[in-house]
């Protein structure tokens, strides 16, 4: 998945739909996410608690490998963004993200 397509898809579900940003805020609301994306370059073990509690829920996570100011950017907003929850997706198609996450996986 292209790094335009992930900003259109991040930026139309924060738009239109339900999210929760943030570290700490994602992890007491992973139950319910649609799917759960981060910056790898977040603190570790931050990380490694918020993908323990979306596995023990069964939410998908997604790995976005720059820095958390560039998530934020994706996202529509000015300020860094280490972990976000897509809670309800609004207009926006969470299929490719879904199908980047299954690949991920293999």
């Amino acid at each position: 998945m292209s790094e335009r397509e992930l900003g259109l898809i991040l930026s139309k579900a924060v738009k239109t739909g339900k999210c929760v940003l943030g570290l700490k805020e994602v992890q007491k609301s992973v139950r319910g996410s649609k799917i759960v994306i981060y910056s790898t370059l977040a603190p570790k073990d931050k990380l490694k608690t918020l993908i323990e509690a979306c596995r023990a829920a069964n939410v998908p996570t997604l790995p976005y490998n720059k820095k958390p100011f560039e998530l934020g950017l994706l996202c529509g907003k000015r300020f860094r963004v280490s972990a976000l929850a897509i809670k309800s997706a609004g207009d926006a198609d969470l299929t490719p993200l879904l199908a980047a996450q299954e690949r991920e996986k293999m």
